[in-house]
């Protein structure tokens, strides 16, 4: 009787210890799961890319923009979500389905027709397509400490076959058992009892769940008892269809370098550049295979071994009936296709640290390495392209005609900083801070504070409009001016002095000695007054060397303040970061289109039309040697002995700004127009089919009058040298040419 007492209370005890050990289970598996269950990175995407007919474009940029979004070619007629085909002048693709925020772009079959380097038509399957979008490029993820990499997939949007093929070689009575399998469990413990080690696992994917989550990877069977325990409470819990999701997001699918594949969503990315949902049955049984063993089986290193194992998958399918023996023997079949590129690798590093920068304001690191947020940005990938291949051809063309002998041993490579906005949204389309990210991550558009020379006269002008019209009169005279109780006399860059110039000609042709002249008359403190608003944060001291830039900006001051000359006077917040989006959709940060006014409409006209000049016949001409052959307006700069060389030009929806130079402040023997102007040019030149130059139009508040370059005033039949003016209307000449009126 007693022994049966103390058999009751023992089982009694274990019961209560069991009952409690589940509990504390219970509540370990729910606090894990109920929390966020995995580190996932946050991914940076650049802006979509428009297309339409009529754009200019080849078959090979088309190519090109597919492959960088990780299309791959076809080889056959069939062409799969993710792929495209070449035919002739011909390009077929099937886009893709992006979501974003309110909208989507939709997976569809299209046709580019392209002819003489233009696309002449888009077809869909509903007809002809007026304008579509191109899904962005992922630009870069950022990674926690952990360098894990997951694209979290739905189960429900998941392809029937690759949950076939998942369950018939790893757990093929997944939808039977209640976490355990005890049929398999028998089978493995009489081969380990047999062998006296662990060497043959019955675990479900439950279980492997359990492991991988929880669990040390030692094997043992207090191990194996704990994870069988913890399988059974996590199948109570959650749905198998729960478990199965959680599992396919978490198991481990091999390597890119320093980071760890985790998830079927990124290795249906990595390895076939495709998203999960369209897999095919080959890549789905290929993948599935690799869970065994991810390094022994990767299509990239081993890739007759993966084959091999793909087909053993297959091969169970078909035994299992998950699969008829068409199936089977066209996957059995298929070649290995893999990706071209292993995406997503970093690309415009300089942006994307800019992007950073400005997301760290808003977040802590740790959320940005571990939430799995999409960033979504202005950088208009082409046009980033564009920028980058132009620094970097347009500086080794550039060092052939820096002479050695007048570099230090010491210095180091000639550098240079291009900016790419549309100034009206403000979006920074490109950002280049340097010749080479992997070399210097330096970002010199943001933190090289260098002087601007002559690129900064445009806002002495625009400040002085208050006072003065286009034709009037300035004195071009070396004259001397009292700084700090001594005396500084500005010299003109050719060294000659005209005497008497008009406005337009001292800013067109840049010469010091009237700018300096027109700046004293004006008021140093009024053009101190203009720079800060039109966003120069720069210590400025109102000096009459002021004028001519002898104080320090970075290029991304100097380009926001061109902005406002660009865009009818008003200033755009310069944007790189657009939206900022949470797994389940939610809008966490929007960034608007913000301006503030500077000036009017008008006077920035009437300052855009004299930098048009300037590039046509005054210190930026050298441009339309270098193939600009459309509305342009854009002043040089040039620093004392050369140390900086700038460019700061502008269409009707575009504005770059170049900086060129060394870091430590040598001479670069370049001028603004024969350095910073030649990268500008070359990259105009290469981004062309991507913006649509065309005349500057003429605000309200805008007179044109035909005056005497002479005297300024209106023209009469006598008056040989004519011109047409733009004024201000409260500011038009109201009397005739006093020089070639004949008297009564």
């Amino acid at each position: 009787m007693l022994v049966l007492k103390l058999l009751g209370l023992l089982v009694l005890v274990l019961a209560l210890l069991a009952g409690g050990f589940a509990l504390y289970l219970h509540a370990e598996i729910k606090d894990r799961f109920e929390a966020r269950r995995w580190s996932v990175p946050s991914r940076v995407f650049s802006a979509t890319i428009p297309l339409y007919p009529g754009q200019a474009l080849s078959v090979d940029r088309l190519k090109e923009m597919l492959e960088s979004r990780r299309y791959r070619e076809s080889d056959d007629e069939t062409v799969r979500a993710g792929e495209y085909r070449v035919q002739g002048n011909v390009i077929s693709a099937h886009l893709r389905e992006f979501s974003f925020p309110g909208r989507s772009l939709p997976g569809r079959h299209v046709r580019f027709h392209l002819n003489q380097g233009k696309i002449a038509k888009i077809e869909g399957d509903e007809g002809s397509i007026a304008f579509l979008e191109l899904e962005p490029v992922e630009m870069a993820r950022l990674f926690g400490h952990q360098r894990e990499s997951r694209l979290l997939i739905n189960i429900h949007r998941t392809p029937p076959h690759l949950l076939d093929a998942i369950i018939s070689i790893e757990d093929h009575r997944f939808f039977d058992h209640k976490g355990m399998d005890f049929r398999a469990i028998l089978r493995a413990l009489w081969v380990d009892v047999k062998a006296r080690r662990v060497v043959q696992g019955g675990s479900t994917i439950t279980q492997q769940l359990v492991k991988n989550y929880f669990l040390q990877p030692d094997r043992s069977f207090r191990r194996k008892f704990v994870e069988a325990y913890m399988a059974v409470v996590l199948e109570a819990m959650y749905s198998k269809e729960e478990i199965l999701e959680m599992y396919m997001n978490e198991i481990y699918l091999g390597q890119r370098g320093s980071i760890a594949i985790h998830g079927f969503g990124e290795a249906a990315l990595h390895y076939f550049g495709t998203n999960v949902e369209d897999l095919d049955l080959a890549e789905a049984a290929l993948l599935a295979g690799m869970m065994r063993g991810p390094s022994v089986y990767s299509p990239v290193n081993n890739p007759q071994a993966a084959l091999q194992r793909r087909n053993v998958v297959l091969r169970r399918m078909l035994e299992l009936e998950k699969i008829s023996g068409d199936d089977f023997r066209k996957a059995v079949e298929t070649p290995l296709k893999l990706a071209g590129r292993t995406l997503p690798a970093k690309s415009s590093p300089y942006f994307v640290d800019y992007v950073r920068h400005q997301l760290q304001e808003l977040y802590e690191p740790a959320v940005l390495e571990s939430e799995g947020l999409s960033i979504y940005t202005s950088l208009h990938p082409q046009i980033a392209r564009a920028a980058e291949k132009a620094v970097r051809e347009g500086l080794e063309e550039l060092d052939g005609m820096v002479p050695q002998s007048s570099r230090s041993s010491a210095a180091g490579p000639l550098q240079a900083a291009l900016i790419v906005v549309q100034p009206r949204t403000g979006a920074v389309l490109a950002l280049v801070g340097g010749r080479d990210y992997g070399k210097s991550s330096f970002n010199r558009v943001l933190h090289a504070h260098r002087q601007p020379g002559s690129a900064i006269k445009p806002f002495v002008y625009l400040s002085a409009l208050e006072d003065f019209s286009a034709v009037s009169r300035l004195e071009d005279e070396p004259r001397q001016h009292r700084v700090g109780g001594e005396w500084w006399t500005p010299r003109n860059y050719d060294g000659r002095y005209r005497g008497g110039v008009s406005f337009r000609q001292a800013l067109k042709d840049s010469l010091n000695a009237a700018t300096v002249d027109l700046a004293t008359e004006h008021g140093l403190e009024n053009i101190v007054e203009t720079l800060r608003q039109c966003g120069i944060e720069s210590v400025l001291e109102p000096y009459p060397a002021l004028a001519l830039g002898a104080f320090e900006v970075t290029p991304l001051e100097l380009a926001g303040a061109y902005s406002v000359l660009a865009n009818d006077g008003q200033k755009p917040f310069l944007l790189s970061l657009r939206e900022v989006v949470t797994e389940e959709g939610e809008v966490q940060e929007k960034r608007h289109v913000d301006f503030t006014t500077v000036t009017t409409p008008a006077r920035a006209f009437i300052i855009t039309d004299i930098l048009k000049d300037a590039v046509e016949t005054g210190t930026g001409r050298a441009m339309r040697g270098w193939g600009i052959d459309f509305p342009v307006a854009g002043k040089t700069g040039t620093t004392s002995d050369y140390r900086d060389s700038w460019f700061v030009g502008y269409t009707n929806d575009l504005l770059v700004a170049v900086w060129v130079g060394y870091d430590d402040n040598q001479s670069t023997r370049l001028s603004g127009s024969r350095g910073a102007g030649r990268l500008w040019a070359r990259f105009m030149t290469e981004a062309r089919p991507w913006f649509h130059a065309g005349n500057f139009r003429v605000p309200p508040g805008v007179a044109e009058r035909v005056v005497c370059k002479e005297s300024g005033e209106l023209a009469v039949p006598g008056c040989s040298d004519r011109v047409r003016e733009f004024f201000l209307t409260d500011n038009v000449p109201q009397s005739y040419c006093p020089v070639h009126t004949v008297p009564w």
